[in-house]
């Protein structure tokens, strides 16, 4: 009975390449979704991916999906497991650049009330200048 590690039939990966697999796809997704660019260009190919499938299914495929169900089922499945990613890839986005402007408007916030707090520290030492002249003038 053959070694099923060395069965040129049968290609296994050894444990360590699967998990390396895995990680590199995970460090791909995790650096698509984090990165504006990417993840706008992602969903822009999606959703242009879903349009291609969704007029190509009713236009060139539809008779011919209507007479086998299996291919009807599987084919407008995937049609709507990529719209459903679409979706979500939109949902994420969006709290994404809220998550952002909120950070902005904090920021601008604490510049603001600094520039305030400069601003009246400058007030009240001109009041005090002027005060000062005034009497000198008095006198």
């Amino acid at each position: 009975m053959p070694n099923d590690d060395q069965d040129p039939q049968k290609p296994s990966q050894p444990k360590s390449e699967q998990a390396d697999k895995v990680a590199l796809s995970l460090a791909t997704a995790f650096i698509v979704l984090r990165h504006k660019k990417y993840r706008r260009n992602l969903l822009f190919g999606l959703t242009a991916l879903a349009m291609f499938l969704v007029f190509g299914g009713v236009v060139f495929l539809g008779d011919k999906l209507m007479k086998n169900p299996i291919a009807f089922v599987a084919f407008w499945g995937i049609c709507f497991v990529t719209v459903i990613l679409v979706c979500f890839l939109a949902i994420y986005d969006m709290l994404i650049i809220r998550k952002e402007h909120q950070a902005r408007v904090e920021s601008f916030e604490d510049e603001l009330a600094a520039a305030e707090a400069e601003a009246r520290i400058l007030a009240t030492q001109e009041k005090a200048k002027m005060a000062a002249e005034e009497a000198n003038g008095d006198s």
